[in-house]
């Protein structure tokens, strides 16, 4: 079964993430893709704004955009055409609802 398993929002310039995380299996899978997300988190203005990572049975696509990355962890076989769509709503919900001044000052 194909679905989305975690998504998360995340500050560009210091992988600060902006949401609470959404994931509640806890498998070992999980776990592994857990640490790619904080890697990717801490250089994300290192990659491209459209990105894929494939990671065993689990895909992590993200999209950034305005100094925010939207990030998720999907199962391999969840097509990439959603998930990008999926990210753009994502991003197009959290733009609206929160302003992007307070989200460059936002402290841990």
């Amino acid at each position: 079964m194909s679905m989305i398993l975690s998504a998360s929002v995340i500050r560009v310039r210091d992988g600060l993430p902006l949401s609470a995380s959404t994931d509640y299996e806890q498998s070992t899978g999980m776990q592994e893709c857990r640490k790619y997300f904080k890697m990717l988190s801490r250089k994300l203005a290192q990659l491209p704004d459209r990105c894929t990572l494939k990671t065993g049975h689990y895909n992590i696509n993200f999209i950034s955009s305005l100094g925010v990355s939207y990030m998720m962890l999907c199962t391999e076989n969840y097509p990439n055409v959603l998930a990008f769509s999926f990210l753009d709503e994502l991003q197009k919900e959290f733009i609206t609802t929160y302003n992007m001044m307070k989200t460059n000052t936002a402290v841990r």
